[in-house]
Formats: structure tokens, C-alpha cells, sequence
């Protein structure tokens, strides 16, 4: 039996301790609103916590709810974006459907301002500024909206990486999708209640149901002036009062006495900017109008572990081997496994592949709470900063036992010579390239696979690791190469081994390994430049 209202509390909740569809085990309640109730549960098929997002069931009984809650799982499903919640599955309990998303340990942007001291520097909001923003951008090409952008829908993963979610009223604009529910069905959807989004962060335009990318942007501005403000720019006893003083009132500036940090009159200007009462008076973009907030300050970029703990190969592997991104990093979790390992083209990437197991093997995985307390000591033995070296980043799944099939993987990472081959003979064209920017650490204009820096063409450099390469790319590649992603449990396996080291030669540090700030420096170098780093089974360059 499922709960139908909020009130209800853990001791009566039927749904603890359930088994949902024969896979998701409910653990417990990780919030109660009025719509519905989300849970930490255990995917027992991939043995991993995932978030299960369940309605109430009276609500069920109103079909636009019930169609607004299906298409959120559809948006989700039809947004491929590193920043953008992942959907996992979803399912039906007792006629009333869940659905299951990623599970993000980092809390939200609504905790985080609070943690804070109810405020954020400048600085602070460019850690995930950008991030969001691009996005938006990303679903409104997709030609959607979002509706909903507030502090408690921008969730950080463990390493603190903003990532957009919740879409339950996300909207269609622009041309018709054949797949797309019928307009008497999105009609429905926008009306649930009588407000659809949160009055606080909705722009004026909210009132004649104006929807264009504007819409989101103004909401994101909100919430970026909620964050060094500490208070919202308009308020009001109604949801009603708050959007007409919106509408006959411009944006207040900031009240500079009142602010954690100085900030720059370019970017209060953004800011005001990006809340303009007409949607034609704000940026082009979201995009746009974080880099205009950005262009003023001195971004320090998200706080990051220092030396050894930072990953500076920053590419993807052949086959079954690794691929991170300094944005986001990420392993193909999703990705359903194969009945029996993929055949991998040598003969295209021209690699080297190392045999990781040749049959099946059950190991032990994850870390114990003692070894994360002695990453941590270690990280700031080794002059970490505080951020940096953090608990929530040295915290992984639970340790686990798991069987794992035979599988190969690639002795390095691709390198800039073999991702040009694959570019050559399918005509791929990167996000990066598309968009014309990328990531590294902070935002990097003009930065894609070809120009890893502004002084640095990876033609010149044909032995280096790929870099800038996101996800859609580096899946691309491997299908190209007959081979797929990893899982994170064979790229755990892969650099730990059966003995679980902490590093890939061993349970000591030797800076002389890898690449760190202790000897060479910082920066990219020729794949395998440090065979003394190299697993017992011979894969290199795990540590960077």
C-alpha cells in the first residue's frame, strides 16, 4: 500500500523496507512534500543507491498530475547533458508509477547557501553558475523548458559538480515532437494547481503564459541574487502580489552593506539585466548571462584537491577503460552490460589492451569508513585545502561484494592520434566544437579535443591524452571502436585490483608515479610517461 498524504511520517510508511519491481529496496525517506515523497533505496540489480521518486496516490486520481509526472520521467530520459539529473528507470507499484534517478550525495544549492551563512560570494556562485546554465541552454534546444529552477533543484554530486533537476512541469516549445503528448495534454500539464513553478523565482511574463527560454533564465537570475543577497528581489503576502510587483517594478540592486563579498557593477548589471520585466530585454542565453556575470570577477573555480588528488589525464580509454571530465567525470553506469564482453577493434584505435579478467571474478569494492578517514589525512598531510580535501569527496559506495564478467581494457588513454583517426573516418563533430567552449576547472572559451589550450593544438601533441571530450563524444567513439564504456565497478577493479590498493602500484604514495605538482607539474603529457605508475597487471596512468 502506498501513503497518500505528506503528513505521513517513517514509523507508518508502508513503503520501507519494500522491494520495488523485484529491484529497488526502499531504505528510507529523504523528503515529504506535498506532491509526493522521495526515497533512498538500493538497486540491487547494480547494487547502488539510486533516489526513487514516488507521487501520492491521491493525486493520481487527477490525469493531468498523473500525465505530468510521466512526462518528467520522459524529459529526463530525452535529456542527455553531463549537468542534467540522470533517470535510471522507472516502474509501477500497486498502479502507481515511480521513478528512479541518480543519487547525488553533495545536497542542494538551497543547503549550501545556508551552510554558508545564508549568502555566497561572487566567486561562490561561479562554482555553479555555468554549469547550470549551459544546461538550460541544452534543454531549450531540446526544445523544452524548464519552469522550475530554484535553489533546492540545483543538486551537487560528491565532488561538487552542479547538476539541474526536477522537470515535473517542464514544458514543449517550438516546433511539435511526433512522440510528444498531444496539446490538450500539455495544456493539462501547465495548469496542475493553480500555479504551476514557484512564485518567487517565476518572471512576470508567468501571468500570460509567455513561455520562451527567457522564462528560465529569469528564474536562474533569482537565484543567483537570492544567493549574495540572502533575500529574494521581490516578495509578497500573495503569489499573486509577488508577480504583479514584478510586473510594474524593475529588479532592486543589491544592498551593498548587506553582502558577504564586493561584487562588481558589471556584474550587478548582469544580474538586473537577466530579471528585466520584458523577456526580449534579457540575454540571448543562459549561457549568455553567466559569462556576463563571470567577465567581471575572478572565478576561482570549484576548490579542487590538491597534487595527486587532482585527475589530469582527464580522458577516456578504449574498450572498457576510463573516461572522466574535469566538468563533471562519470562512468557509463547506465549502460546495460553486454551477455558476453564486445569484441574490441584494435585495428582502428590501434591500442594496446590488457587483460583485466578472464573469468568471472567476485570481488570485494568500495571503501571502508576507516580508509576514506586515511584518504582524507593523507589529502591534507600532502597540503590540501580544506575544500579540497573534504570528506564528502573521498566517500564512495558502500564496500560491496561484486561479480564481475571477463572483460579487457586499455593499457592508456586515447590519445589525441586516435581520437583524430575516429574523427577522420566518421566526420564527428565534439559538444565542445559545437558549442564553442568548454571546461577545464573553470569555463574555457574556444578550448575543445583539438585545442586542449589556447597555446596548444593536439596535432602537435599526437601522444597526449584526448581532453575535452563529454560523454555523447566519447560513447561515439567506442561504439566507432567496437567497444563501450566501463562500469564503475570494472574501472574500481581495474586500477584496485583484487587487493583493493589504495593507489593502482600499492598501498604507499610515490610522487615519482604520476604526473603531480611534487616533481614535473601540472598538465597533459604523452600517455604511458610513467611506466613506475602502472598496475601489477600493466595499465597505466590510473593516478595521472
Amino acid at each position: 500500500m502506498i501513503g497518500n498524504g505528506s503528513e505521513q511520517s517513517d514509523a507508518d510508511d508502508p513503503l520501507l523496507g519494500q522491494l520495488l519491481d523485484d529491484r529497488y529496496e526502499i531504505r528510507k525517506a529523504l523528503d515529504r512534500g506535498g506532491m509526493g515523497t522521495v526515497y533512498l533505496a538500493w538497486d540491487t540489480k547494480l547494487e547502488r543507491r539510486v533516489v526513487v521518486k514516488v507521487p501520492h496516490a491521491r493525486l493520481m486520481g487527477d490525469r493531468a498530475f498523473r500525465l505530468r509526472f510521466l512526462q518528467e520521467i520522459r524529459d529526463l530520459a530525452n535529456h542527455e547533458h553531463p549537468a542534467i539529473l540522470r533517470i535510471e528507470g522507472s516502474g509501477s507499484h500497486q498502479d502507481i508509477p515511480f521513478a528512479v534517478v541518480q543519487y547525488l550525495r553533495g545536497g542542494n544549492l538551497r543547503d549550501r547557501i545556508g551552510e554558508q551563512g545564508g549568502q555566497q560570494t561572487p566567486d561562490e556562485v561561479l562554482e555553479w553558475l555555468p554549469t547550470i546554465a549551459d544546461a538550460l541552454d541544452a534543454v531549450h534546444k531540446n526544445g523544452s523548458l524548464h519552469r522550475d529552477v530554484k535553489p533546492a533543484n540545483i543538486l551537487f554530486d560528491e565532488r561538487g559538480n552542479a547538476v539541474l533537476s526536477d522537470f515535473g512541469i517542464a514544458t514543449a516549445i517550438g516546433a511539435a515532437d511526433p512522440d510528444a503528448p498531444t496539446q490538450e495534454v500539455r495544456e493539462e500539464l501547465t495548469v496542475v494547481g493553480t500555479f504551476v513553478g514557484s512564485p518567487a523565482y517565476t518572471p512576470p511574463e508567468a501571468i500570460d503564459r509567455n513561455l520562451t527560454p527567457a522564462y528560465d533564465q529569469y528564474s536562474l537570475a533569482t537565484v543567483v541574487y537570492l544567493a549574495i543577497a540572502g533575500e529574494l528581489p521581490f516578495k509578497g503576502p500573495t503569489n499573486e502580489a509577488i508577480l504583479i510587483a514584478k510586473e510594474k517594478n524593475p529588479p532592486p540592486g543589491f544592498d551593498r552593506r548587506r553582502l558577504k563579498a564586493p561584487i562588481s557593477k558589471s556584474a550587478e548589471k548582469a544580474v538586473l539585466k537577466a530579471l528585466s520585466r520584458r523577456p526580449e530585454d534579457r540575454f540571448g542565453s543562459c549561457s549568455e548571462f553567466a559569462d556576463a556575470f563571470a567577465g567581471s570577477g575572478t572565478p576561482s573555480g570549484r576548490a579542487l584537491p590538491d597534487g595527486k588528488w587532482l585527475a589530469l589525464g582527464v580522458a577516456l580509454a578504449l574498450g572498457l577503460g576510463a573516461f572522466g571530465l574535469v566538468r563533471s567525470g562519470g562512468f557509463a553506469d547506465g549502460i546495460p552490460e553486454p551477455a558476453t564482453p564486445p569484441a574490441t577493434t584494435q585495428e582502428k584505435a590501434g591500442s594496446d589492451l590488457q587483460v583485466a579478467s578472464i573469468l568471472p571474478i567476485t570481488v570485494q569494492l568500495g571503501s571502508t569508513p576507516e580508509e576514506i578517514d586515511a584518504a582524507v589525512a593523507l589529502c591534507r598531510q600532502e597540503g590540501g585545502t580544506e575544500r579540497g580535501c573534504a570528506r564528502a569527496l573521498f566517500e564512495d559506495e558502500r564496500l560491496r561484494t561484486v561479480t564481475l564478467a571477463p572483460f579487457e581494457i586499455d593499457r592508456t588513454e586515447v590519445t589525441n592520434a586516435e581520437f583524430q583517426r575516429f574523427v577522420d573516418e566518421t566526420g564527428h563533430v565534439s559538444r565542445a566544437e559545437e558549442r564553442g567552449y568548454s571546461w577545464d576547472v573553470t569555463r574555457c572559451s574556444r578550448c575543445d579535443w583539438r585545442h586542449p589550450r589556447a597555446d596548444r593544438r593536439a596535432e602537435n601533441h599526437p601522444d597526449d591524452p584526448v581532453v575535452h571530450v563529454a560523454w555523447s563524444d566519447a560513447r561515439a567513439y567506442c561504439e566507432w571502436a567496437g567497444a563501450r564504456l566501463p562500469t564503475e565497478d570494472e574501472w574500481e577493479f581495474a586500477a584496485r585490483g583484487r587487493d583493493r590498493r589504495i593507489f593502482p602500484w600499492g598501498d604507499t604514495w610515490e610522487s615519482d608515479r604520476v604526473r603531480s605538482p611534487a616533481n614535473e607539474g601540472i598538465g597533459l603529457e604523452p600517455v604511458g610517461s610513467h611506466p613506475n605508475g602502472a598496475t601489477p597487471d600493466g595499465h597505466l596512468d590510473f593516478a595521472g
